[in-house]
């Protein structure tokens, strides 16, 4: 039987001036859409806050086509950068923006850059204080950015009850890697796709992740601000073929959105990398 991959998008501009760089995002989201519209596809957009509360009509169009939206932090940064205080603050004013525009509680978010990390465990807490019921912010591999190796590869729940998603994950020798999404999606060969998506534990949800301007080869190339040239020239290879390979990743039938699965799981394994099950069950801090 196939394995069935959901499709999820962060819904991000990285822009680095855009006084003087053409914004694309609400066009290059408007194709995406009408491409999954027309097969019938329904997946999870996870929001950056600032950005939708720029474009509230693109958000509702999403939601109209029946998409389910998830909170992406209120502006782009990796939450190691954010320190707890304000990253209470960001979410809490993107889950109200994008709750509001949804006209439905947001409850799914995903961080930046896979940025819940050992560094940031307090992540997990202060979500679930928030309202949010799942996130799909683990990458369970060595990452050039942020990810957490070891940590679980299948659905797993936080101590404070939050579930994650972690990113689909596939070996090639000595390399783990998130071969269903980004970078790696658009620039391997599908064999590597295929057989990733035959090899994944039957326990694992499969989901694809990208980003608009991953489809945009019209765009012209700036220097991405945290990335330097190399980092950015890469991220315009092989944008022409993305919505292609996309769609294929999704054959014969997509799966469903992320808020539904997670509906649908019964228990799941805790993981609790710091001890804090047992520390609260101490009263301890």
């Amino acid at each position: 039987m196939d394995r069935l991959v959901s499709f999820t998008l962060d819904f991000e501009d990285l822009r680095t001036d855009p006084s003087v760089q053409e914004e694309r995002v609400v066009l290059v989201t408007d194709r995406i859409l009408g491409k999954l519209r027309e097969r019938g596809i329904r997946g999870t957009f996870f929001c950056v806050g600032e950005l939708a509360e720029q474009h509230p009509a693109l958000m509702r169009r999403i939601v109209a086509d029946g998409h389910e939206l998830g909170v992406h932090g209120y502006q782009h940064i990796p939450n190691d950068l954010l320190g707890p205080e304000r990253f209470r603050s960001d979410n809490e004013k993107a889950k109200a923006i994008l709750s509001d525009i949804a006209g439905a509680e947001v409850v799914l978010y995903r961080a930046p850059q896979y940025s819940l990390v050992p560094s940031t465990p307090w992540i997990p807490e202060i979500l679930t204080e928030l309202g949010f019921i799942a996130s799909s912010s683990v990458l369970p591999a060595h990452s050039p950015l942020y990810g957490w190796p070891g940590a679980p590869t299948t659905p797993f729940r936080w101590p404070s009850g939050l579930i994650e998603l972690p990113s689909p994950v596939t070996k090639l020798g000595p390399m783990t890697f998130p071969f269903l999404g980004g970078t790696y999606l658009r620039l391997l060969p599908s064999a590597i796709r295929k057989r990733g998506v035959r090899s994944s534990d039957p326990a694992s949800v499969l989901w694809t992740y990208c980003h608009p301007w991953e489809f945009d080869p019209d765009e012209k190339f700036y220097v991405y601000e945290h990335g330097g040239w190399l980092v950015s020239r890469i991220g315009w290879l092989n944008r022409r073929g993305m919505l292609k390979r996309v769609l294929n990743a999704l054959e014969p039938q997509a799966g469903l959105p992320l808020g539904e699965i997670v509906a649908s799981l019964g228990d799941v394994p805790l993981f609790d990398p710091f001890g804090t099950d047992q520390q609260l069950a101490s009263g301890q801090k």
